[in-house]
């Protein structure tokens, strides 16, 4: 689950609206105004998230503990006005993050981006910015969920995006031209989406995603794949009984291919729990990972405790147990995974 993401009375109003839709749109619902005059508006949010990280360690191995900065984010949008009911938008993301190769960290802008943004068609952006398929999955772990559905290349220097919401119906669609700045055959593109509905306390929606030549990530073994083309898709609901009570599903294959090589075919489903009392919120969850192309499966359990000192102030405690079965090797036996973390937002 990462984290990491508007002259007259009523134009003001109409205008702060549709601002607030394209944030959403982003994934920075969260944000203050610090501008806005003659139909201008700046909104600026961001978030600082550190954490004490102990990752799943096979016996025989050695993966120590580490303080990291699982990212720090600075957000900017941008509303003008051009219609009453249309405005041109702008966004800026900016990223650090450690970075586990060096522990130097990177430095990344994670968005920059113009469109537009209607009161009732949704909005369109053109540009560097998260894919679709970035905000799937239900998982409540923040880093020891096991196996879980997710793209690993989720951002896109030349995407274009489409997001529709009017509150019971929400759709959206992103396709990646071409990531690379060359001409060879070998640039990624991608094609993902999500439709999605609530009745009452039920969520439903379906995330697609469809690439050539994308970042694969790993295998169900641990291996780094190289670029190759994947197609996957995500079901899954969120059921909220009250403001105590969430409940949350998922099922997701994920298939990837290199050349005419399948590397991976995976069936996954997770299912969490989740209740709060007060300023506390306690999760439980659990995750089924079936690889046929490796002959691997995984099962996951993880709970997780969140302490909300305010809306913007939270810090957490988690710990996950991993079992992990191969038909045709040798079976690793995993120690526990926990992560103590704080995050503060603005």
């Amino acid at each position: 689950m990462h984290t990491n993401l508007r002259k007259g009375s009523g134009l003001i109003m109409k205008k702060t609206l549709v601002a607030l839709s394209v944030l959403a749109a982003a994934g920075s619902v969260n944000a203050a105004e610090i501008y806005n005059n003659d139909g201008v508006t700046v909104n600026v949010n961001g978030s600082a998230e550190v954490q004490y990280y102990q990752d799943y360690e096979a016996d025989g191995t050695d993966v120590s503990q580490e303080i990291r900065i699982d990212d720090a984010q600075l957000n900017t949008r941008v509303s003008v006005a051009v219609t009453e009911e249309l405005s041109a938008v702008a966004g800026l993301d900016l990223t650090f993050e450690s970075d586990d190769s060096d522990n130097k960290g990177t430095d990344q802008t994670d968005g920059a981006f113009v469109g537009f943004a209607h009161s009732t068609l949704g909005t369109i952006t053109f540009g560097r910015q998260y894919l679709i398929t970035d905000d799937s999955g239900i998982g409540t772990d923040f880093e020891v969920g096991y196996g879980q559905y997710g793209q690993d290349q989720t951002v896109s220097n030349d995407a274009i995006k489409y997001v529709y919401d009017n509150g019971q119906f929400y759709f959206g669609l992103s396709h990646d031209l071409d990531e690379g700045d060359s001409d060879s055959a070998n640039d990624p593109n991608s094609t993902d989406g999500r439709i999605g509905v609530r009745f009452g306390g039920l969520d439903a929606r379906l995330y697609v995603f469809s690439g050539e030549n994308v970042a694969l990530g790993k295998t169900s073994k641990g291996g780094t794949l190289a670029a190759g083309d994947e197609d996957s898709y995500n079901l899954e609901m969120v059921y909220t009984f009250s403001d105590a009570w969430q409940m949350t599903a998922s099922y997701g294959n994920v298939d990837r291919e290199i050349g005419d090589v399948k590397k991976v075919d995976e069936d996954i489903f997770e299912i969490t729990g989740s209740y709060t009392l007060e300023k506390n919120t306690f999760s439980l969850g659990y995750v089924y990972n079936d690889d046929d192309t490796l002959d691997v499966t995984s099962n996951n359990i993880y709970g997780t405790v969140v302490h909300k000192f305010n809306p913007n102030v939270r810090a957490y405690v988690e710990a996950g147990y991993v079992d992990v079965d191969y038909e045709n090797a040798a079976d690793p036996d995993y120690d526990l995974a926990y992560t103590v973390g704080m995050e503060v937002k603005f």
